[in-house]
């Protein structure tokens, strides 16, 4: 009996996912969704997590916008697809994992808010430095606001 086994993160999918170990998040990214199609989200949203077309890639030095559905019950986690169900517990220097390409980009949370689903800044903000922005409903299983996470390259990686 080994203890203290280490599990390997191994990705949904190596060409695009998002991998969070505090939360057990693996799903697949599902790339260059309009944020503003309700049907062309929700469709992608069935698959995993939403990359807000016009937003940058893992690498490219740019703002990554990702979205998913949350949930108020755990038993509505995967009638929903709800990956980002946990993504309150989220706290700044958690890890963030995504894969893009077959290359893994580890980053850090630096911190998170609660905005008003029509506050679209965030969404539409660019950036001259890599940084990830996830957002979910908040509270959960409702639309009635959107919680968004943010997080950065982790340094030294």
């Amino acid at each position: 009996l080994q203890r203290n086994r280490v599990q390997p993160l191994i990705p949904a999918d190596p060409q695009y996912s998002i991998l969070i170990p505090k939360l057990g998040a693996n799903a697949k990214i599902i790339p260059g969704i309009n944020a503003a199609n309700e049907r062309e989200y929700l469709d992608a949203l069935k698959l995993g997590v939403a990359q807000a077309s016009g937003t940058g890639n893992p690498g490219e030095g740019h703002h990554i916008y990702l979205f998913a559905h949350s949930t108020n019950t755990f038993s509505n986690v995967s009638r929903y697809n709800a990956l980002f169900y946990l993504l309150y517990k989220l706290e700044p220097g958690d890890e963030i994992n995504l894969y893009y390409q077959g290359v893994r980009h580890k980053y850090q949370v630096t911190g998170s808010t609660i905005v008003d689903p029509s506050e679209v800044s965030y969404l539409t903000r660019t950036t001259d430095f890599e940084t990830v922005t996830l957002q979910t409903c908040w509270p959960p299983g409702t639309t009635l606001q959107r919680m968004l996470v943010f997080a950065e390259p982790e340094i030294g990686r």
